[in-house]
């Protein structure tokens, strides 16, 4: 086995899916693997530059025109189109096809197109939308986890997204189409990223499949732990509702506490009206993000919904930086509540545990964490031998 194709929607710096297919990406190339990129949007960070990169230079369809969505939303025949044409240079025989993302541009289409040149698929889940149509598990307008069956009628009379009936009926049609035919039965392979995420999606995938937990790589090297913390809390990651971010800015207005927020996304304003000395950075390359975070007190984790990982949270406590994260989320599963970190629920709990934080608190559960962490490391090493395992188990 010699060549691998990523396929995923992004290509650049706007979320852990994105982040955990470019380094992997990096790494099965200096590994001597034949390494092609295939995104739906444009290339957009100077790490894939000497990456063979496929593109179709779309924008996200949620940021697109309405004739745009209705075109290529539910199912893109046009990016199948593409992507056949990329593979007829490749042969079954020696070649994996690594799928991170596909919904927002490529569609199911990809992924039917690679079944029928008969290539081995793997599918790492970054999210719970290969079953949930809103891919979240996450009712917005109630602000609570979603306990309806996948497309079921409860789950189709539900309006659980935050722009209403129109994007639910437009969601529940990809997901019917994903379901007709069978997205889920052309995958090879199963990669989960957390056992919290594979207990939750795992009943709702074929039984067959075989399938790995593998965590999302953090760094391949131990660096000394931080020891010039600064002042402020900080969140990682989209600025969407689910994420739980305007009640972070809330609770740390109620704590009179430094609140920064690295990303972008539709709440942006709303994190302001909420809490107006909040800082907000929008997206930054990698290292920036790792200094933000080397900078911080703590960082936070408010997410409303699941989660499946929380790759900001590993690189926080890779650092010695303790983590405060939302009961609910993946990321408990990395912060042991009172010793690595802290676990809440709620704005007000939230609030509190902001103003307990002192230095001295956040250097004693940082240290902690750090040591805990390094125990036990999810390096970009251990990552890579365990891709190129599940590679070799196919081809």
């Amino acid at each position: 086995m010699r060549n691998v194709i990523i396929v995923c929607d992004g290509a650049g710096p706007t979320g852990g899916t994105e982040r955990v297919a470019i380094t992997s990406a990096l790494g099965l190339q200096q590994r001597g693997f034949n390494v092609t990129y295939f995104a739906g949007e444009p290339i957009s960070t100077p790490e894939l530059d000497d990456i063979n990169c496929v593109t179709l230079n779309l924008a996200d369809a949620y940021n697109s025109s309405k004739a745009e969505v209705l075109k290529r939303f539910v199912w893109n025949p046009d990016a199948a189109t593409t992507f056949g044409k990329l593979l007829n240079q490749y042969s079954p025989t020696d070649t994996v096809i690594h799928v991170h993302a596909f919904r927002r541009i490529l569609s199911g289409a990809v992924i039917k197109e690679a079944k029928r040149q008969g290539f081995k698929l793997v599918f790492t889940l970054h999210d719970f939308g290969l079953v949930c149509p809103n891919t979240t598990l996450y009712i917005a307008p109630k602000n609570e986890i979603c306990h309806h069956k996948p497309l079921s009628f409860a789950c189709k009379t539900c309006q659980c997204t935050h722009k209403g009936w129109p994007m639910k009926i437009m969601q529940t049609a990809r997901g019917s189409k994903i379901a007709r035919e069978k997205i889920a039965q052309d995958f090879d392979h199963f990669i989960y990223v957390s056992e919290f995420s594979r207990k939750i999606i795992e009943p709702h995938l074929p039984k067959s499949t075989p399938s790995t937990t593998i965590y999302n790589p953090v760094s391949s090297e131990q660096q000394p732990i931080t020891t010039q913390r600064g002042d402020a809390f900080t969140y990682v990651g989209r600025l969407s509702q689910e994420k739980g971010v305007v009640g972070f800015a809330k609770a740390a207005r109620i704590a009179d506490v430094k609140c920064q927020f690295i990303g972008d996304g539709p709440e942006r304003e709303a994190i302001l009206a909420a809490n107006p000395t909040a800082i907000l950075t929008g997206w930054l390359t990698h290292s920036e993000v790792q200094a933000k975070i080397g900078q911080s007190r703590a960082l936070v984790m408010p997410s409303l919904w699941y989660e499946t990982a929380g790759l900001a949270v590993i690189e926080a406590v890779a650092q010695g930086i303790p983590a405060i994260v939302a009961k609910n989320c993946a990321s408990t599963e990395y912060v042991e509540h009172g010793k690595t970190g802290v676990h809440y629920q709620g704005e007000k709990e939230l609030a509190t545990i902001l103003t307990a934080m002192t230095q001295e608190r956040a250097t004693e559960l940082g240290a902690a964490a750090y040591d805990q962490y390094w125990q036990t490391p999810l390096t970009t090493k251990k990552h890579l031998d365990q891709l190129i395992q599940v590679y070799q188990n196919l081809v």
